[in-house]
């Protein structure tokens, strides 16, 4: 009957000569088993970095299941989420010094519409310009068109007010003929010092989050 050494197959043939552990057996003597554990820590601590490296952004995702199904993603040492405010599905908050920022999700139910989604957006932007109108003092439409939220369609409305250097509402729904969206909010009030180094890369940040958001719960 064969021994237990003799019945374990080999890891390596003969043929193709001893294996990287026996040669540093035969090196370094009895020291060899510690210099292999400390390679084998070394490799396991380098894919660890490798492996941090690629999702370690520092980034949370944010997953919204019922409908309408969306996922975000946020920093959340520096983009907090809040409880959301009325009619809002989610909000988030990031504040340094004077400088403050607020990103939040809607939900929006259109009307039955035949046609492209594009020919009822404005119709709804006109009646959010007079709504926003009412809510911000001082309140100055800059700018407004149609808009791509990560292939999403959409219509855009960009303004400002007493107190706010931004403000950006988009209505966007996930393809043509839905009637389900949302509406994302970005606003932001700077101080009045220019923002320094840490105040710019929270602007950012927020920002980033803002654009983050996607229709469905896979992110591509």
């Amino acid at each position: 009957m064969p021994t237990t050494e003799e019945a374990r197959p080999a890891l390596v043939q003969p043929e193709f000569g001893p294996t990287g552990p026996e040669l540093v057996r035969r090196r370094f003597g009895p020291r060899g088993r510690r210099i292999i554990y400390a390679l084998a820590a070394v490799v396991v601590a380098a894919l660890a970095a490798l492996i941090a490296s690629r999702a370690g952004d520092g980034l949370q995702p944010l997953t919204h299941k019922p409908s309408p199904q969306f996922t975000m993603l946020y920093p959340p040492e520096t983009v907090h989420r809040v409880k959301p405010g009325p009619g809002e599905i989610v909000r988030f908050r990031s504040r340094r010094g004077g400088l403050r920022m607020l990103v939040a999700v809607r939900r929006l139910a259109l009307p039955a519409y035949e046609g492209s989604v594009s020919g009822l957006l404005p119709v709804l932007a006109d009646r959010q310009k007079a709504a926003l109108a009412r809510e911000l003092p001082g309140f100055r439409l800059r700018g407004e068109g149609k808009a791509r939220v990560n292939d999403a369609p959409g219509y855009q409305l960009r303004y400002t007010a007493t107190g706010l250097t931004n403000g950006y509402d988009i209505f966007v729904v996930p393809d043509d003929g839905d009637r389900e969206g949302v509406l994302l909010r970005y606003r932001q009030a700077n101080p009045p010092r220019a923002l320094g180094a840490p105040g710019k890369e929270l602007v950012k940040a927020t920002r980033k989050t803002f654009r983050s958001f996607r229709f469905g719960l896979e992110r591509k």
